[in-house]
């Protein structure tokens, strides 16, 4: 009877240590798969800004040729600050990060705007600057700015436009052919609408927002030529201006650009210093950087 009784405890105490064993294993397991995802996450973030944007696509690709430009004198320079939006709305989804950093809200949106106007900015677009570089005199005792969207959310319609129609003030709308009509994002009439109110130019964005910097040639062509000739045909417009999905590009990629008859192309290069160098790179700022004073912030850029 004492032999049975010890057994059976003896077999509990060596099932529990085996079953807590387990559980140790698993631990250790879980633990060490949890460290290394987390490094791998931490390594690849820290290379990513906004997340978004990779880090290279901050700074001028190496191997670019130098434009010569017959009606853009070699020296002429112009301080214009070009901004560079996305979303402008209040973020319902606390998870949605890339939304998050994308982000400006509207009431915020609608304080920049107004100590632009308070301190006498001018709003352009983007298809101007070509013309401003040939004839730079035109911005003698102006402080210039431009205003781009990427990617033609539907908050622009909802959210941004009556507040640029508030303070008269321009901008540059860059679509992305294939998405438009879908949910989330500028309808055909709405798009209209803002065409004929004067107050925004239609850019083209590719048709599905492609990284072209990678893409085939053949490809990038079909993306480049076939979204300019889409978004004339379809609204009855010329489309003169061209930005870079993802802010990724290459000089294959300006040279194509340059080829589909576009005037000009925005970049995500940060700086204020427009040339005929960089015309098919126009440099671009973020608006994060303003708070609600955002002439503040671009007349010390301006001095």
């Amino acid at each position: 009877m004492y032999f049975h009784i010890h057994s059976n405890a003896k077999s509990r105490r060596s099932y529990l240590l085996g079953f807590l064993s387990g559980i140790a294993v698993v631990t250790i397991a879980f633990g060490t798969y949890w460290f290394v995802k987390n490094r791998q996450t931490r390594e690849a973030t820290s290379t990513i800004v906004a997340p978004y944007y990779t880090q290279a696509v901050f700074q001028k690709p190496a191997g670019l040729i130098s434009e010569k430009n017959a009606s853009i004198s070699a020296q002429t320079k112009i301080k214009l600050p070009v901004v560079m939006y996305h979303y402008i709305e209040y973020v319902k989804d606390a998870g949605d990060i890339i939304r998050k950093k994308l982000d400006i809200n509207p009431f915020t949106f609608d304080k920049q705007l107004e100590s632009l106007q308070i301190a006498g900015y001018t709003t352009y677009f983007v298809r101007d600057i070509p013309q401003l570089l040939q004839n730079p005199f035109e911005l003698d005792n102006k402080k210039p700015v431009v205003l781009t969207f990427d990617d033609g959310y539907e908050d622009f319609y909802t959210d941004a436009f009556p507040i640029l129609k508030k303070y008269d003030m321009k901008a540059t709308i860059y679509l992305i052919y294939d998405f438009i009509g879908r949910k989330g994002y500028l309808t055909d009439k709405e798009i209209r609408e803002l065409i004929d109110s004067g107050l925004v130019e239609v850019g083209d964005h590719t048709l599905d927002h492609v990284y072209l910097k990678l893409a085939p040639l053949s490809f990038a062509r079909k993306q480049i030529f076939e979204s300019k000739k889409m978004l004339e045909d379809k609204f009855g417009i010329k489309v003169d201006t061209f930005a870079y999905p993802y802010g990724a590009f290459s000089q294959d990629t300006i040279n194509l650009v340059k080829e589909a008859s576009f005037s000009a192309a925005v970049s995500v290069i940060p700086g204020v210093m427009q040339s005929g160098e960089n015309l098919y790179y126009l440099y671009r700022i973020r608006p994060g950087m303003f708070g609600s004073d955002a002439a503040r912030v671009l007349d010390r850029l301006n001095k």
